[in-house]
């Protein structure tokens, strides 16, 4: 099954919490760097990750250039296979 990569900029991840909560997500880094974890919390100027070693990242919006996360639903535009 096919999965899609979505990216969630710093200003939509207050509005998208609930659905980023779920979900195992990358937080990338205006500096190229990625944090891979799942979520903990969110407020004004931080979002808290836990990674797979239950450590506590803590990532300033500020430094944060988007939130990618895996839609396992596998819902496909049907633009992308219209020849089929």
């Amino acid at each position: 099954m096919s999965k899609r990569l979505i990216r969630v900029t710093p200003d939509e991840i207050k509005s998208k919490q609930g659905i980023l909560q779920k979900l195992p997500l990358n937080a990338v880094l205006s500096n190229g760097n990625t944090v891979f974890g799942r979520l903990i919390s969110i407020d004004a100027t931080q979002l808290v990750l836990k990674d797979t070693r239950d450590h506590q990242h803590q990532i300033a919006l500020s430094d944060l250039y988007e939130v990618v996360y895996d839609d396992s639903k596998g819902i496909v535009p049907p633009s992308r296979h219209a020849t089929l």
